[in-house]
């Protein structure tokens, strides 16, 4: 979609082929086509926002962004602004989070926001 927005979730688990391609529709901002006889060239000047998971779901801050997530630098460097979001284990927060949502839950129940 020609100057658009394009979300990609699950980024670290797409083929080789499909980081080549989608890095060189980043880098030309445009794909070809060819099929039926027909070849074409597209635009591709969209925004592109991209999810990914450390490998072995752990996030590792002795090791730099590329080898967390097992993607190339020439592919990362495509993206403007990259950030790190991270879930620091805390047994106190965890808990309270986890009261906060099953007491809502329950209110929601109990208001009969969820009948059957």
């Amino acid at each position: 979609a020609d100057r658009g927005v394009i979300c990609i979730d699950e980024f670290d688990k797409m083929t080789k082929t499909d980081h080549a391609a989608i890095r060189e529709a980043m880098e030309q901002q445009c794909v070809t086509i060819a099929k039926a006889g027909l070849h074409l060239s597209l635009n591709t000047r969209c925004s592109v926002v991209a999810a990914a998971n450390p490998i072995n779901g752990n996030f590792d801050p002795s090791m730099d962004l590329a080898t967390n997530i097992g993607l190339p630098d020439s592919l990362l460097c495509c993206f403007d602004l990259v950030f790190v979001v991270r879930d620091l284990t805390d047994r106190d927060v965890d808990h309270k989070i986890a009261t906060h949502v099953v007491r809502q839950a329950g209110q929601s129940l109990n208001n009969g926001a969820c009948r059957r």
